[in-house]
């Protein structure tokens, strides 16, 4: 199997990347620290046509935002969006041909808590637009792509310790705590685990699905 990440050079990227590598798979990382931009489909679709098709996809690419729709100018609304919706629209529309012409495979893309219960100005107003519309991607993809072997999956954390969550002080931290019924901050190798199985044959039927690891803050 050959396992593409999107955004493998830091945080939970970085953690699907080393605990692939681990179990022997064949990992490429797709990232914009190394010269790739996951939003350009010339620069995703040159560093394919030099790889393996994939057989599994973690797209984990994507950027924090902040503040509310009276603060978010069109400038900083086209970044957010581009860097989590666009990258995984571009992403998606490179590889996912390619690996149904190989007979198919799996694929996760990465959501948010923020799409399910609408997010805050500490994450901003684009972050949880573009995250809920990974979320639209990925259901449309699982009922186009599903007749062709391949599976598409959603994961929507909580907080997690990147540097996302690292970025914000005490007293926002403890905003985002006092929300969750089960209170606490994933690791990283936490999400990748999660992510992994996902991708995995145990996952076989399992599709379409938003997977909520984020303490049960999305029942609130």
């Amino acid at each position: 199997m050959t396992l593409l990440v999107t955004g493998g050079a830091n945080g939970i990227g970085a953690a699907i990347v080393e605990r692939a590598r681990g179990a022997g798979e064949q990992v490429f990382s797709l990232d914009l620290e190394n010269g790739v931009d996951a939003a350009d489909p010339v620069a995703v679709r040159t560093f394919l046509d030099d790889i393996p098709t994939p057989t599994r996809v973690a797209h984990i690419a994507g950027a924090v935002g902040r503040g509310g729709i009276d603060e978010v100018g069109l400038e900083e609304w086209e970044r957010v969006i581009r860097a989590n919706l666009t990258s995984a629209y571009s992403v998606m529309h490179e590889v996912v041909p390619r690996m149904a012409a190989a007979g198919g495979g799996s694929v996760v893309l990465m959501s948010s808590l923020n799409a399910r219960d609408g997010g805050t100005t500490m994450s901003g107003v684009a972050y949880a637009a573009a995250k809920a519309g990974v979320l639209g991607l990925m259901r449309h993809l699982a009922v186009e792509w599903g007749p062709r072997n391949i599976r598409v999956n959603g994961i929507a954390p909580g907080p997690v310790r990147t540097r996302i969550h690292d970025r914000l002080d005490d007293e926002q931290r403890a905003r985002i705590l006092a929300k969750m019924p089960y209170a606490r901050v994933a690791e990283p190798e936490e999400i990748a685990d999660m992510i992994l199985f996902l991708l995995s044959d145990v996952c076989a039927s399992v599709t379409g699905t938003t997977f909520d690891v984020n303490g049960g803050s999305h029942l609130n």
